[in-house]
């Protein structure tokens, strides 16, 4: 197994998530970054900067780590999937059906190492509550309702939101593609979309923005269950939870608060779960070193590259109103 020092990794974005997972690199040990950058801008870390993609695609790396702009996610992926390049992409996988259904074409033949970053997979509760429904406790899922929304003037601290990508369509900002953890999280919980898709989509504010400010979706999945999503950008504050119904209970999750309450007769608590020393950073942290792991072993991640894709399909019905489950 090649130790963690000597690996070669490619960073192309280096934004607020981009740095956290450089930081996060060094931080297990892996020193040869590699910064893609379209301009010379220098940076604070020391890394050494490439700017033209002739020679980014010419130089060989361990592996590639995706943080740019989900608009510009296709460019590289449609040069780094042929390659069979090792990737890791930020979520979500794409922004629209005609890269969607390249990608799906691409990754047919892709043998490389590829997962998908939802970092939410790797919080605390979310790895709790796969627990309790994988060991059945509960018995039966019935339904689940996810939620998630914050009021977008207040989400990023001195940024004007009327420029930030979430305002954007053309850099595929809105709240379903913003906010698809929460699609990724259904999927991950309840089981795949089976059938009776629907949603509801659209600006009902008036926020000062381009792109979608509330979603509702729901499905019956692949293990029955019925699911509904509600994803927006105009709670005042921020709220974000989902209740599972059970036959035997139900589970609420606060990923706010960090915490489970399993309820059962009577409304009466009968267990709870809180992770108060949760450190946001770790989640991110145990995704990279999970996906290095898969790296130097060589087994497939999840959520994978074609995980993503199913995602980003579920998104892109929603955004367009259409159903391609049926």
């Amino acid at each position: 197994m090649t130790p963690p020092a000597i690996l070669k990794v490619c960073v192309i974005g280096f934004g607020s998530i981009g740095k956290r997972h450089c930081q996060n690199l060094k931080r297990i040990g892996i020193h040869d970054i590699t910064l893609f950058r379209e301009t010379e801008k220098g940076n604070d870390f020391g890394f050494k900067e490439i700017y033209s993609e002739e020679e980014l695609f010419s130089r060989e790396f361990d592996f590639f780590i995706l943080s740019n702009p989900t608009a510009l996610h296709y460019k590289f992926l449609e040069k780094l999937i042929p390659k069979q390049s090792n990737i890791l992409v930020e979520k979500p996988i794409a922004a629209t059906w005609e890269e969607f259904n390249q990608l799906e074409l691409l990754l047919k033949n892709y043998s490389g190492i590829g997962m998908c970053a939802y970092n939410l997979r790797f919080h605390p509760c979310i790895k709790k509550t796969k627990e309790i429904l994988e060991d059945r406790t509960l018995g039966k899922t019935y339904s689940a309702r996810f939620f998630v929304g914050q009021y977008l003037p207040d989400w990023r601290p001195n940024t004007d939101y009327r420029t930030s990508y979430s305002s954007s369509k053309m850099l595929g900002g809105g709240v379903v593609l913003d906010l698809i953890h929460e699609i990724d999280l259904a999927s991950y919980l309840c089981g795949s979309i089976n059938k009776n898709f629907h949603s509801i989509v659209g600006k009902l504010s008036d926020l000062e923005i381009e792109t979608e400010d509330l979603a509702e979706i729901h499905y019956q999945s692949s293990k029955d269950v019925f699911v509904s999503i509600h994803m927006d950008y105009l709670v005042q504050g921020y709220s974000r939870y989902f209740e599972i119904i059970c036959e035997k209970g139900r589970l609420i999750c606060d990923l706010f608060k960090n915490e489970i309450q399993i309820i059962k007769a009577k409304n009466e608590v009968t267990n709870k779960y809180t992770f108060s020393d949760f450190d946001r950073n770790n989640m991110y942290l145990s995704l990279m070193e999970y996906f290095i792991k898969s790296y130097l072993e060589k087994t497939g991640p999840t959520p994978s590259l074609i995980d993503g894709l199913g995602s980003l399909k579920t998104a892109l019905c929603a955004k367009t109103n259409s159903n391609k489950y049926e």
